[in-house]
């Protein structure tokens, strides 16, 4: 997960207590389990899947502006793949958080990306990423200053198993994404690559700096557990 926290750090090193240092969106949250289970995760919205989504976000938010002034005044959101998550687990409040869990829960060695994207085809993105049925792993986990609601449709095409998606409500910040405003979203590698048939992604130009490129999502996440 990069040299400068393989070297300080080891894997039973504690770096979080769910309970106090998650900060899973509002106050009410932190009283909650951290649910990773592959049953949650690849079906519906997971505190699991919010935590990871949210260390992505803050990671963005902290760096975007260091290398990339010209984006200083897009919306920044991020989103994570639950199939990305692999540790299956339900933590309970006041469970101890160390590195090695990290590792587990997110052992892909794969990393940040950065998108630039016009609403339209985050939308059409956010589409394909729900459209497969579930259990999927492509099933997408938002940070919490993301609304997102649709409604579910079968597919005309008798050949698909794919959902039809009609995305009713897509919020960021509490503004409604516009198609021709552009925005900035983290994903994975993976997803930024357009895999699992999620083409919309790759309408989109990708944005480098030095604080998430080679580090993968496990620094990521362990940073945000530390630092937050």
């Amino acid at each position: 997960f990069g040299k400068e926290t393989a070297s300080t750090v080891s894997l039973d090193d504690v770096v979080a207590t769910i309970g106090d240092a998650t900060n899973l969106s509002d106050a009410t949250a932190t009283t909650l389990p951290l649910d990773t289970r592959m049953s949650s995760v690849r079906r519906r919205e997971a505190t699991g899947g919010n935590l990871v989504a949210d260390a992505m976000h803050w990671l963005l938010e902290t760096n975007i502006h260091t290398e990339n002034n010209n984006y200083s005044s897009l919306p920044l959101l991020a989103m994570i793949n639950g199939g990305f998550i692999r540790g299956d687990r339900l933590y309970k409040p006041g469970s101890i958080i160390t590195v090695r869990e990290v590792l587990n829960e997110l052992p892909f060695p794969r990393t940040m990306k950065v998108l630039e994207i016009d609403g339209l085809h985050l939308k059409e993105a956010m589409a394909q990423q729900l459209s497969h049925p579930t259990p999927s792993g492509a099933y997408p986990h938002l940070s919490s200053n993301v609304r997102l609601s649709y409604r579910l449709g079968s597919s005309s095409d008798a050949d698909s198993a794919d959902e039809l998606i009609s995305i009713h409500s897509f919020t960021v910040n509490g503004q409604e994404i516009s198609d021709t405003q552009k925005y900035i979203i983290a994903v994975t590698c993976f997803v930024a690559d357009g895999n699992e048939g999620c083409s919309s992604w790759l309408k989109s130009t990708r944005i480098q700096n030095s604080a998430w490129e080679g580090f993968n999502m496990s620094y990521v996440l362990l940073k945000y557990l530390q630092y937050k």
